[in-house]
């Protein structure tokens, strides 16, 4: 498993989004009552950066079309139907790591399929 430092947890305080770009990718983290989430900065509607959407309690919303998701489970709220590509994160000793493994590999292996 491949484990990388992507930021520290006092770069991300609770009610904060930080967008970040990882080997490529753009990822969103979410932290919510001092749980972090991270998933693609991409709305499943029409691939908008989330980052610049807002995060109103547990409810992130697109700023394009105003799609609303769960930023704990990544489920989509309006519409129901849509999910948030989820990604594994890790913390440690106040750092947040990805696991580029999985979450890259997946990711690359989406974009591949959208082409």
């Amino acid at each position: 498993m491949s484990r990388q430092k992507i930021a520290s947890l006092d770069e991300l305080w609770s009610g904060e989004m930080l967008s970040l770009e990882v080997a490529g990718e753009n990822i969103l983290l979410v932290n919510v009552d001092d749980r972090i989430y991270a998933y693609s900065d991409a709305c499943p509607h029409q691939k908008s950066r989330l980052s610049e959407g807002s995060l109103t309690g547990r409810t992130l919303r697109c700023a394009t079309h105003h799609w609303e998701f769960d930023a704990c489970t990544g489920r989509g709220i309006n519409p129901q139907n849509a999910c948030l590509k989820a990604l594994p994160v890790i913390l440690e000793s106040g750092d947040i790591l990805l696991d580029l493994d999985t979450s890259l590999t997946e990711a690359a292996a989406e974009k591949d399929n959208q082409q």
